[in-house]
């Protein structure tokens, strides 16, 4: 994985063997591209005031959300190579669950190109590729799998249902007999068991955990190359957290998945990047502020906003949890800044214990340090000839982030 500003190239796996008869084929050769590639995002969303025609007009002044745009992501350029996995880490409303879903295509950007091996994501589904990719190609290799897992699922359907969808849709050559055996051996796979039994249930008799694991099986069974997992161990207790990611992980290299995992919390962040030996890429206000690998981001934090994280983060262990000392918290402002209209200058400036005036007048990019060509981050103190270190702090002086 790989941003606008690192030169680097994303190292991509092996071609995937000859695909059966019964998997549906992209019809893209693997060339050494990356699977996906986001170039110079940008999403707004236009809050519009409700229909006045619906409603009198003293209403409508009270709900009215006015017409500023929100400004959800804002020039964001990655790469996602072959069994790739990219944390986006950050608060609610950072904008990273925005930034996921136009990543595989379910959110359409304001501005900037989605290119799936290359294909622009737009082209494809107006047909400007039609003979070489197809956008059911795009919608198979690119799945989701969602933070709540009851809601993603029908209540209705039974699990052999809800899992036999997309086989039906996908590998029509497939009988009932074949549906069913794919679907006992991912019920096992992923420890939902006995299968047999799960296979006619519900998903309200099924605990919070398996459903989770039935809505992973769900996008695994597509052979997808790409997974956006949205805070998809968020809702669960602290070994199912584990136990989710680890399943994860191991169905990684069963089936050459690529991720995009979204977390707010930074352990779990860690975790997972560690594991799949991917990237955290931190974002603050539409905008990927610090990127690199777990050791680099978290061990040694560039980013003030990502030292605040750090900060903030308890241990995955209960116990050390409890023991976690609280210090008064470094942020120097109780409100998040109206997205609708973004602070001048560093976005993080009105709320950066580090702040100086440099920072309100310009927005620096991301950089990497010397010797570290792959940890990025977006921040004046890494550069020590800016006129950062000659402007006077804002918050009158300079304030310490404790350490965790």
């Amino acid at each position: 994985m790989s941003t606008d500003d690192d030169n680097s190239t994303s190292e991509t796996g092996s071609p995937g063997s000859t695909a059966s008869a019964n998997t549906l084929s992209t019809g893209v050769e693997d060339n050494g591209e990356p699977v996906l590639e986001l170039e110079n995002i940008s999403v707004e969303f236009k809050e519009e005031p409700l229909i006045e025609q619906a409603m009198p007009q003293s209403i409508v002044d009270r709900f009215d959300l006015g017409e500023d745009p929100v400004q959800a992501v804002s020039d964001v350029s990655i790469e996602l190579g072959e069994e790739d996995v990219l944390v986006l880490l950050g608060e609610s409303g950072s904008g990273k669950t925005t930034l996921g879903r136009t990543a595989i295509g379910i959110q359409e950007p304001t501005e900037g190109t989605v290119k799936y091996r290359g294909y622009d994501v737009q082209d494809v589904e107006d047909g400007r590729h039609s003979g070489e990719i197809y956008y059911e190609d795009v919608r198979r290799a690119l799945q989701i799998v969602h933070q709540d897992s009851n809601a993603a699922l029908n209540p209705y359907r039974t699990i052999r249902a809800t899992l036999s969808e997309p086989l039906k849709l996908w590998f029509p050559d497939l009988d009932v007999n074949d549906r069913n055996e794919r679907i006992l051996s991912m019920l096992r796979t992923t420890g939902v068991t006995p299968a047999e039994d799960y296979m006619d249930r519900y998903p309200h008799e099924l605990s919070g955990g398996e459903q989770q694991r039935v809505a992973i099986i769900r996008a695994m069974l597509v052979e997808p190359d790409v997974i956006l997992a949205d805070e998809v161990v968020s809702a669960l207790d602290v070994s199912l957290r584990i136990d989710i990611m680890d399943l994860l992980v191991d169905l990684q290299e069963m089936f050459s998945t690529s991720y995009i995992f979204i977390s707010h919390n930074l352990t779990n962040a860690r975790y997972f990047a560690e594991k799949t030996d991917g990237k955290i890429a931190v974002v603050y206000l539409g905008e990927i502020v610090e990127i690199g690998t777990p050791e680099e981001v978290i061990e040694n934090p560039k980013h003030p906003y990502t030292q605040i994280l750090r900060w903030a983060s308890l241990p995955l262990d209960p116990v050390e949890a409890r023991e976690t000392i609280t210090e008064p918290s470094p942020v120097m402002t109780e409100e998040a800044p109206d997205p609708s209209d973004p602070p001048s200058g560093c976005r993080f400036h009105p709320s950066c214990p580090k702040a100086r005036e440099a920072c309100t007048r310009e927005n620096p990019e991301l950089v990497s340090e010397e010797g570290s060509p792959d940890h990025l981050s977006a921040c004046f103190r890494e550069n020590s000839t800016h006129e950062y270190w000659q402007s006077e702090s804002i918050h009158g002086e300079e304030h310490e982030i404790p350490e965790r």
